[in-house]
Protein backbone atom coordinates (compact mmCIF):
# COMPACT_ATOMS: atom_id res chain seq x y z
CA UNK A 1 0.00 0.00 0.00
CA UNK A 2 2.52 2.14 1.16
CA UNK A 3 4.80 1.77 -2.47
CA UNK A 4 1.21 2.38 -4.43
CA UNK A 5 0.81 5.36 -2.47
CA UNK A 6 4.61 6.56 -3.39
CA UNK A 7 3.94 5.38 -7.01
CA UNK A 8 1.27 7.75 -7.40
CA UNK A 9 2.94 10.96 -5.76
CA UNK A 10 5.52 10.49 -8.01
CA UNK A 11 3.45 11.12 -10.91
CA UNK A 12 1.20 14.04 -9.69
CA UNK A 13 4.92 15.42 -8.96
CA UNK A 14 6.74 14.51 -12.09
CA UNK A 15 3.25 16.11 -14.55
CA UNK A 16 2.83 19.32 -11.93
CA UNK A 17 6.58 20.09 -12.18
CA UNK A 18 7.22 19.23 -15.89
CA UNK A 19 4.36 20.84 -17.06
CA UNK A 20 4.93 24.12 -15.14
CA UNK A 21 8.39 24.43 -15.89
CA UNK A 22 7.64 23.57 -19.60
CA UNK A 23 4.92 26.42 -19.87
CA UNK A 24 7.20 28.74 -18.58
CA UNK A 25 10.27 27.69 -20.08
CA UNK A 26 8.82 26.40 -23.46
CA UNK A 27 8.71 29.09 -26.73
CA UNK A 28 5.11 30.60 -27.14
CA UNK A 29 5.23 29.20 -30.82
CA UNK A 30 7.46 27.50 -33.21
CA UNK A 31 9.95 29.30 -34.62
CA UNK A 32 8.95 29.90 -38.19
CA UNK A 33 12.27 31.16 -39.37
CA UNK A 34 13.84 28.36 -37.76
CA UNK A 35 14.84 25.76 -40.89
CA UNK A 36 16.44 22.70 -40.68
CA UNK A 37 19.82 22.92 -42.29
CA UNK A 38 20.31 26.50 -40.87
CA UNK A 39 19.26 28.00 -44.23
CA UNK A 40 15.52 29.36 -45.20
CA UNK A 41 14.57 26.30 -47.48
CA UNK A 42 14.73 22.44 -46.39
CA UNK A 43 12.33 19.93 -44.22
CA UNK A 44 10.40 22.79 -42.46
CA UNK A 45 9.07 24.13 -45.45
CA UNK A 46 7.83 20.48 -46.64
CA UNK A 47 6.33 20.14 -42.89
CA UNK A 48 4.63 23.35 -43.84
CA UNK A 49 3.09 22.41 -46.79
CA UNK A 50 1.99 19.06 -45.33
CA UNK A 51 0.53 20.14 -42.33
CA UNK A 52 -2.61 19.08 -41.08
CA UNK A 53 -5.42 21.14 -39.41
CA UNK A 54 -6.43 17.77 -37.51
CA UNK A 55 -4.17 18.34 -35.02
CA UNK A 56 -3.75 14.75 -35.32
CA UNK A 57 -0.37 12.29 -35.97
CA UNK A 58 0.88 12.42 -39.01
CA UNK A 59 -0.37 11.43 -42.51
CA UNK A 60 0.50 8.12 -42.49
CA UNK A 61 -0.92 8.00 -39.19
CA UNK A 62 -4.24 9.44 -39.60
CA UNK A 63 -5.67 10.50 -43.65
CA UNK A 64 -8.29 12.96 -43.98
CA UNK A 65 -11.33 10.87 -45.38
CA UNK A 66 -11.79 13.80 -48.02
CA UNK A 67 -14.99 15.90 -49.19
CA UNK A 68 -18.23 13.48 -48.80
CA UNK A 69 -21.03 13.87 -50.82
CA UNK A 70 -24.48 15.62 -50.17
CA UNK A 71 -27.35 13.83 -48.70
CA UNK A 72 -29.50 14.10 -51.45
CA UNK A 73 -26.55 12.89 -54.11
CA UNK A 74 -26.16 10.17 -51.79
CA UNK A 75 -29.63 8.78 -51.38
CA UNK A 76 -29.37 8.74 -55.57
CA UNK A 77 -26.91 5.39 -55.06
CA UNK A 78 -28.68 3.74 -52.04
CA UNK A 79 -29.96 0.40 -52.87
CA UNK A 80 -33.43 -0.62 -53.60
CA UNK A 81 -35.29 -3.14 -52.51
CA UNK A 82 -37.47 -5.02 -55.18
CA UNK A 83 -40.60 -3.36 -54.37
CA UNK A 84 -38.67 -0.45 -55.42
CA UNK A 85 -38.39 1.56 -51.92
CA UNK A 86 -35.46 3.07 -50.52
CA UNK A 87 -33.68 -0.02 -48.20
CA UNK A 88 -32.53 1.18 -44.68
CA UNK A 89 -29.00 1.68 -44.14
CA UNK A 90 -28.46 -0.23 -41.07
CA UNK A 91 -25.57 1.41 -39.71
CA UNK A 92 -27.18 4.94 -40.13
CA UNK A 93 -30.15 3.38 -38.53
CA UNK A 94 -29.81 5.61 -35.37
CA UNK A 95 -27.71 7.94 -36.40
CA UNK A 96 -29.57 11.10 -37.08
CA UNK A 97 -29.29 12.75 -34.39
CA UNK A 98 -25.34 12.24 -34.73
CA UNK A 99 -25.34 13.13 -38.28
CA UNK A 100 -26.78 16.24 -37.10
CA UNK A 101 -24.01 16.76 -34.59
CA UNK A 102 -21.35 16.44 -37.45
CA UNK A 103 -22.39 20.08 -39.37
CA UNK A 104 -23.30 21.20 -35.89
CA UNK A 105 -21.17 24.74 -35.68
CA UNK A 106 -20.43 26.20 -31.97
CA UNK A 107 -19.66 23.74 -28.83
CA UNK A 108 -21.15 20.61 -28.51
CA UNK A 109 -23.08 19.39 -25.65
CA UNK A 110 -22.72 15.98 -23.89
CA UNK A 111 -25.59 14.26 -25.65
CA UNK A 112 -23.88 15.38 -28.69
CA UNK A 113 -20.70 14.58 -27.87
CA UNK A 114 -21.68 10.91 -26.96
CA UNK A 115 -23.83 10.65 -30.32
CA UNK A 116 -20.55 11.48 -32.06
CA UNK A 117 -18.42 8.88 -30.38
CA UNK A 118 -21.17 6.31 -31.03
CA UNK A 119 -21.60 6.96 -34.85
CA UNK A 120 -17.43 7.33 -34.78
CA UNK A 121 -16.94 3.52 -33.31
CA UNK A 122 -20.33 1.96 -34.27
CA UNK A 123 -21.43 3.30 -37.97
CA UNK A 124 -20.90 0.26 -40.46
CA UNK A 125 -20.07 3.53 -42.88
CA UNK A 126 -16.41 4.24 -42.96
CA UNK A 127 -17.17 7.61 -43.98
CA UNK A 128 -19.71 8.46 -41.26
CA UNK A 129 -17.61 7.55 -38.84
CA UNK A 130 -14.54 8.98 -40.23
CA UNK A 131 -16.71 12.50 -40.43
CA UNK A 132 -17.65 11.75 -36.63
CA UNK A 133 -14.43 11.47 -35.26
CA UNK A 134 -13.38 14.41 -37.40
CA UNK A 135 -15.73 16.16 -35.93
CA UNK A 136 -14.52 15.09 -32.30
CA UNK A 137 -11.55 16.69 -33.10
CA UNK A 138 -12.92 20.14 -34.50
CA UNK A 139 -14.64 20.52 -31.18
CA UNK A 140 -10.82 19.76 -29.19
CA UNK A 141 -9.71 22.52 -31.56
CA UNK A 142 -11.83 25.05 -30.29
CA UNK A 143 -11.23 27.83 -27.70
CA UNK A 144 -14.56 26.57 -25.78
CA UNK A 145 -13.54 22.96 -25.35
CA UNK A 146 -13.61 21.90 -21.55
CA UNK A 147 -11.96 19.17 -19.61
CA UNK A 148 -15.69 18.02 -18.97
CA UNK A 149 -16.04 17.59 -22.67
CA UNK A 150 -13.04 15.63 -22.95
CA UNK A 151 -14.14 13.63 -20.11
CA UNK A 152 -17.40 12.99 -21.74
CA UNK A 153 -15.74 11.91 -25.05
CA UNK A 154 -13.27 9.04 -23.19
CA UNK A 155 -15.86 7.50 -21.25
CA UNK A 156 -18.28 7.37 -24.00
CA UNK A 157 -15.03 5.74 -26.30
CA UNK A 158 -14.81 3.52 -23.30
CA UNK A 159 -18.50 2.12 -23.07
CA UNK A 160 -18.37 1.85 -26.89
CA UNK A 161 -15.30 0.14 -27.65
CA UNK A 162 -13.28 2.61 -30.00
CA UNK A 163 -10.00 0.68 -31.36
CA UNK A 164 -6.74 1.74 -30.56
CA UNK A 165 -6.06 4.05 -33.45
CA UNK A 166 -8.80 6.50 -32.44
CA UNK A 167 -7.88 5.85 -28.61
CA UNK A 168 -4.12 6.95 -29.69
CA UNK A 169 -5.24 9.76 -32.63
CA UNK A 170 -7.66 11.64 -29.53
CA UNK A 171 -5.01 11.13 -26.48
CA UNK A 172 -2.57 12.69 -28.91
CA UNK A 173 -5.04 15.76 -29.89
CA UNK A 174 -5.76 15.87 -26.51
CA UNK A 175 -1.88 16.58 -25.52
CA UNK A 176 -1.98 19.01 -28.38
CA UNK A 177 -4.95 20.99 -28.01
CA UNK A 178 -6.04 20.97 -24.13
CA UNK A 179 -2.05 20.02 -22.30
CA UNK A 180 -2.80 21.18 -19.37
CA UNK A 181 -5.76 19.21 -18.66
CA UNK A 182 -4.13 16.39 -20.23
CA UNK A 183 -1.19 16.21 -18.10
CA UNK A 184 -3.69 16.26 -15.02
CA UNK A 185 -5.10 13.25 -16.26
CA UNK A 186 -1.94 11.10 -15.93
CA UNK A 187 -2.38 11.62 -12.28
CA UNK A 188 -6.69 10.94 -12.06
CA UNK A 189 -6.11 7.76 -14.82
CA UNK A 190 -6.52 4.23 -13.03
CA UNK A 191 -3.14 2.86 -13.11
CA UNK A 192 -3.44 -0.19 -15.19
CA UNK A 193 -4.71 2.61 -17.82
CA UNK A 194 -1.55 5.22 -17.11
CA UNK A 195 0.91 4.04 -19.18
CA UNK A 196 -1.04 3.75 -22.39
CA UNK A 197 -2.85 7.24 -22.08
CA UNK A 198 0.58 8.78 -21.36
CA UNK A 199 2.66 6.66 -24.48
CA UNK A 200 -0.45 8.12 -26.59
CA UNK A 201 -1.10 12.02 -25.11
CA UNK A 202 3.01 12.47 -24.92
CA UNK A 203 3.16 12.86 -28.96
CA UNK A 204 0.44 15.36 -28.94
CA UNK A 205 1.85 17.49 -25.94
CA UNK A 206 5.76 17.33 -27.15
CA UNK A 207 4.40 18.80 -30.36
CA UNK A 208 3.21 22.40 -28.66
CA UNK A 209 4.64 21.82 -25.33
CA UNK A 210 8.42 20.40 -25.84
CA UNK A 211 9.73 21.60 -22.57
CA UNK A 212 6.66 19.65 -20.32
CA UNK A 213 7.23 16.50 -22.01
CA UNK A 214 10.75 16.49 -21.81
CA UNK A 215 10.40 16.97 -17.90
CA UNK A 216 8.08 14.55 -17.50
CA UNK A 217 9.71 11.96 -19.60
CA UNK A 218 13.56 12.75 -18.06
CA UNK A 219 12.08 11.87 -14.50
CA UNK A 220 11.12 8.39 -15.20
CA UNK A 221 13.71 5.85 -15.74
CA UNK A 222 14.66 2.58 -16.87
CA UNK A 223 12.52 0.75 -19.44
CA UNK A 224 9.94 3.17 -18.82
CA UNK A 225 11.53 6.21 -20.00
CA UNK A 226 13.63 4.60 -22.87
CA UNK A 227 9.86 3.55 -24.77
CA UNK A 228 8.40 7.31 -23.65
CA UNK A 229 11.82 8.75 -25.12
CA UNK A 230 10.93 6.95 -28.50
CA UNK A 231 6.96 8.52 -28.16
CA UNK A 232 8.48 11.85 -27.34
CA UNK A 233 10.50 11.79 -30.26
CA UNK A 234 7.40 11.74 -32.22
CA UNK A 235 5.79 14.67 -30.99
CA UNK A 236 9.02 16.87 -30.81
CA UNK A 237 9.25 15.87 -34.51
CA UNK A 238 5.89 17.46 -35.27
CA UNK A 239 7.00 20.44 -32.86
CA UNK A 240 10.44 21.16 -34.97
CA UNK A 241 12.93 18.67 -36.47
CA UNK A 242 15.71 20.82 -35.36
CA UNK A 243 14.88 20.78 -31.83
CA UNK A 244 14.22 17.23 -31.93
CA UNK A 245 17.53 16.74 -33.25
CA UNK A 246 18.96 18.95 -31.08
CA UNK A 247 17.96 17.10 -28.29
CA UNK A 248 18.81 13.31 -29.37
CA UNK A 249 22.77 15.05 -29.82
CA UNK A 250 22.44 16.41 -26.24
CA UNK A 251 21.06 12.80 -25.06
CA UNK A 252 24.45 11.66 -26.56
CA UNK A 253 27.00 14.08 -25.04
CA UNK A 254 25.48 13.62 -21.45
CA UNK A 255 26.15 9.70 -22.25
CA UNK A 256 23.10 8.19 -22.84
CA UNK A 257 23.39 4.34 -24.49
CA UNK A 258 20.58 4.71 -26.47
CA UNK A 259 21.40 7.62 -28.54
CA UNK A 260 21.97 5.97 -31.07
CA UNK A 261 18.97 3.82 -31.23
CA UNK A 262 16.74 7.04 -30.69
CA UNK A 263 18.66 8.83 -33.66
CA UNK A 264 17.53 5.59 -36.01
CA UNK A 265 13.98 6.30 -34.05
CA UNK A 266 14.07 10.05 -35.34
CA UNK A 267 15.29 9.64 -38.99
CA UNK A 268 11.70 7.35 -39.35
CA UNK A 269 9.99 10.26 -38.23
CA UNK A 270 11.67 12.80 -40.16
CA UNK A 271 10.83 10.72 -43.61
CA UNK A 272 7.11 10.63 -42.58
CA UNK A 273 7.21 14.38 -41.80
CA UNK A 274 9.35 15.60 -44.45
CA UNK A 275 9.32 12.87 -46.77
CA UNK A 276 11.52 10.82 -47.76
CA UNK A 277 13.99 13.28 -50.08
CA UNK A 278 14.00 15.28 -47.04
CA UNK A 279 15.07 13.04 -44.80
CA UNK A 280 17.88 12.33 -46.84
CA UNK A 281 18.80 15.76 -47.03
CA UNK A 282 18.51 15.66 -42.99
CA UNK A 283 20.77 12.98 -42.74
CA UNK A 284 23.40 14.34 -45.01
CA UNK A 285 23.60 17.68 -43.34
CA UNK A 286 24.41 16.14 -39.74
CA UNK A 287 27.57 16.20 -38.35
CA UNK A 288 29.71 12.77 -38.96
CA UNK A 289 29.71 10.50 -37.02
CA UNK A 290 27.84 7.58 -34.90
CA UNK A 291 24.48 9.64 -34.90
CA UNK A 292 24.72 10.34 -38.45
CA UNK A 293 25.49 6.86 -39.23
CA UNK A 294 22.51 5.73 -37.33
CA UNK A 295 20.13 7.78 -39.36
CA UNK A 296 21.67 7.21 -42.82
CA UNK A 297 20.67 3.46 -41.69
CA UNK A 298 17.19 4.01 -41.08
CA UNK A 299 17.16 6.48 -44.71
CA UNK A 300 18.73 3.24 -46.08
CA UNK A 301 16.71 0.76 -44.89
CA UNK A 302 13.64 2.98 -46.12
CA UNK A 303 15.24 3.98 -49.18
CA UNK A 304 15.38 0.32 -50.38
CA UNK A 305 12.31 -0.91 -49.54
CA UNK A 306 10.83 1.97 -52.13
CA UNK A 307 13.63 1.37 -54.65
CA UNK A 308 16.57 -0.61 -54.15
CA UNK A 309 18.46 -0.25 -57.25
CA UNK A 310 18.04 3.84 -56.70
CA UNK A 311 19.29 3.41 -53.03
CA UNK A 312 22.12 0.90 -54.25
CA UNK A 313 23.37 3.65 -56.01
CA UNK A 314 23.01 5.72 -53.28
CA UNK A 315 25.29 4.24 -50.84
CA UNK A 316 28.04 4.17 -52.83
CA UNK A 317 28.89 7.62 -51.78
CA UNK A 318 29.58 5.92 -48.35
CA UNK A 319 32.24 3.09 -49.43
CA UNK A 320 35.09 3.24 -47.58
CA UNK A 321 33.70 5.22 -44.43
CA UNK A 322 33.72 2.64 -41.89
CA UNK A 323 31.07 4.58 -39.92
CA UNK A 324 28.30 4.06 -42.43
CA UNK A 325 29.44 0.54 -43.33
CA UNK A 326 25.90 -1.25 -42.03
CA UNK A 327 23.49 0.90 -44.13
CA UNK A 328 24.94 -1.24 -46.98
CA UNK A 329 23.47 -4.41 -44.60
CA UNK A 330 20.22 -2.79 -44.60
CA UNK A 331 19.74 -1.93 -48.55
CA UNK A 332 20.23 -5.96 -49.49
CA UNK A 333 17.88 -7.04 -46.29
CA UNK A 334 15.26 -5.15 -47.94
CA UNK A 335 16.52 -5.61 -51.72
CA UNK A 336 13.62 -8.66 -52.77
CA UNK A 337 15.59 -9.69 -56.05
CA UNK A 338 18.48 -11.19 -54.13
CA UNK A 339 19.94 -11.88 -57.21
CA UNK A 340 20.44 -8.55 -58.48
CA UNK A 341 21.35 -7.91 -54.53
CA UNK A 342 24.41 -10.01 -54.99
CA UNK A 343 25.66 -9.25 -57.80
CA UNK A 344 25.63 -5.66 -56.20
CA UNK A 345 27.28 -7.14 -53.17
CA UNK A 346 30.43 -8.82 -55.46
CA UNK A 347 30.54 -5.68 -56.97
CA UNK A 348 31.29 -3.32 -54.24
CA UNK A 349 35.27 -2.27 -53.39
CA UNK A 350 36.30 -4.83 -50.34
CA UNK A 351 36.05 -3.11 -46.91
CA UNK A 352 34.12 -3.15 -44.25
CA UNK A 353 30.79 -2.39 -45.82
CA UNK A 354 30.63 -5.04 -48.65
CA UNK A 355 31.53 -7.15 -45.70
CA UNK A 356 28.52 -6.13 -43.86
CA UNK A 357 26.29 -6.43 -46.88
CA UNK A 358 27.92 -10.05 -47.63
CA UNK A 359 26.76 -10.80 -44.38
CA UNK A 360 23.14 -9.74 -44.79
CA UNK A 361 23.01 -12.08 -48.31
CA UNK A 362 23.79 -14.85 -46.49
CA UNK A 363 20.93 -14.07 -43.51
CA UNK A 364 18.81 -14.83 -46.43
CA UNK A 365 20.53 -17.58 -47.72
CA UNK A 366 20.59 -18.85 -44.34
CA UNK A 367 16.42 -18.81 -44.32
CA UNK A 368 15.88 -19.67 -47.84
CA UNK A 369 18.47 -22.39 -49.12
CA UNK A 370 20.73 -23.35 -45.80
CA UNK A 371 22.50 -26.33 -47.19
CA UNK A 372 23.44 -24.54 -50.40
CA UNK A 373 24.85 -21.45 -48.18
CA UNK A 374 26.42 -23.45 -45.72
CA UNK A 375 28.86 -25.23 -48.65
CA UNK A 376 29.43 -22.02 -50.10
CA UNK A 377 31.14 -20.70 -46.85
CA UNK A 378 32.65 -23.87 -46.08
CA UNK A 379 34.90 -23.20 -49.39
CA UNK A 380 35.58 -19.37 -48.35
CA UNK A 381 39.56 -19.43 -46.92
CA UNK A 382 39.58 -18.50 -43.81
CA UNK A 383 39.05 -14.44 -43.23
CA UNK A 384 37.12 -11.99 -41.88
CA UNK A 385 34.57 -12.10 -45.00
CA UNK A 386 34.10 -16.02 -44.07
CA UNK A 387 32.95 -14.79 -40.52
CA UNK A 388 30.83 -12.14 -41.73
CA UNK A 389 28.95 -14.41 -44.04
CA UNK A 390 29.12 -17.39 -40.98
CA UNK A 391 27.21 -14.62 -38.60
CA UNK A 392 25.07 -13.38 -41.28
CA UNK A 393 24.13 -17.12 -42.08
CA UNK A 394 23.36 -18.02 -38.55
CA UNK A 395 21.01 -14.99 -38.06
CA UNK A 396 18.86 -16.67 -41.30
CA UNK A 397 19.15 -20.18 -39.83
CA UNK A 398 18.06 -19.56 -36.39
CA UNK A 399 14.79 -19.28 -36.84
CA UNK A 400 14.34 -22.68 -37.70
CA UNK A 401 16.96 -24.57 -36.36
CA UNK A 402 18.72 -22.65 -33.08
CA UNK A 403 20.90 -26.41 -32.15
CA UNK A 404 22.65 -25.82 -35.48
CA UNK A 405 22.69 -21.93 -35.45
CA UNK A 406 25.21 -21.93 -32.04
CA UNK A 407 26.62 -24.86 -33.45
CA UNK A 408 27.73 -23.00 -36.60
CA UNK A 409 28.31 -19.34 -34.21
CA UNK A 410 30.99 -21.24 -32.28
CA UNK A 411 32.96 -21.59 -35.43
CA UNK A 412 33.45 -18.11 -35.71
CA UNK A 413 37.15 -16.91 -35.50
CA UNK A 414 36.38 -13.24 -34.70
CA UNK A 415 36.18 -12.89 -30.41
CA UNK A 416 33.12 -10.67 -29.83
CA UNK A 417 31.49 -11.19 -33.36
CA UNK A 418 31.75 -15.37 -31.93
CA UNK A 419 29.95 -14.30 -28.94
CA UNK A 420 27.81 -12.35 -29.87
CA UNK A 421 26.62 -14.58 -32.72
CA UNK A 422 26.02 -17.83 -30.20
CA UNK A 423 23.77 -15.22 -27.93
CA UNK A 424 21.74 -14.28 -30.64
CA UNK A 425 21.39 -18.16 -32.16
CA UNK A 426 20.60 -18.95 -28.90
CA UNK A 427 17.83 -16.75 -28.12
CA UNK A 428 16.24 -18.51 -30.51
CA UNK A 429 17.03 -22.02 -29.71
CA UNK A 430 15.77 -21.31 -26.40
CA UNK A 431 12.01 -19.98 -27.78
CA UNK A 432 12.48 -23.83 -29.88
CA UNK A 433 13.55 -25.72 -26.54
CA UNK A 434 14.47 -24.34 -22.87
CA UNK A 435 15.98 -27.56 -21.59
CA UNK A 436 17.97 -28.27 -24.54
CA UNK A 437 19.35 -24.54 -24.64
CA UNK A 438 20.21 -24.68 -20.69
CA UNK A 439 22.19 -28.17 -20.99
CA UNK A 440 24.16 -26.16 -24.19
CA UNK A 441 24.83 -23.09 -22.20
CA UNK A 442 26.49 -25.22 -19.16
CA UNK A 443 29.38 -26.36 -22.24
CA UNK A 444 28.90 -22.86 -23.94
CA UNK A 445 31.57 -21.53 -22.17
CA UNK A 446 29.70 -18.21 -22.44
CA UNK A 447 29.83 -15.61 -19.36
CA UNK A 448 26.95 -16.32 -16.88
CA UNK A 449 25.43 -12.78 -18.04
CA UNK A 450 24.87 -13.96 -21.12
CA UNK A 451 22.44 -16.09 -20.01
CA UNK A 452 20.21 -12.83 -18.79
CA UNK A 453 20.39 -11.74 -22.51
CA UNK A 454 19.27 -15.57 -23.85
CA UNK A 455 16.37 -15.31 -21.97
CA UNK A 456 15.19 -11.55 -22.52
CA UNK A 457 12.05 -11.31 -24.38
CA UNK A 458 13.79 -8.36 -26.17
Amino acid sequence: MKDSILAHFSWTLIALIAFFAGSQLAPSSKKSDQSLMGKDTGINAVRAENFQPLNAPRSSKIKSSGTVSAQSGAEEFRSRGLAGRNRSNPGSAKSGDASDSINQKGPLNKKQLQDLVRLAVKSTNPIERRKAFDRLLEEMRSDTFTNEQAMTIRHAMHHGGADGEQWRTFDYAWGANDPASAVAEIDKIPEQYRRGFTSNMLPGLASVEPRTAIGIVEAMEGELRQHMTGRLLEGLADYDVGFATDYVFDMAETGDPNASQYMRRLAKEVMETAGFEGGIEWAESLQEGSLQAAALRSVANEYANNDPEAAAQWAEQFVGKEQNSRLFGEIVREWRNQEAASAWVESLEPGQGQRDALSAVYGHRGATSPEKALKEIQAMPQSSDKDFALNGFISGLAGQDGEAAVAWAAEIATPGMREAAMVRAAKQYYRQDRQATEQWFVASGLPAESWRQIVSSK
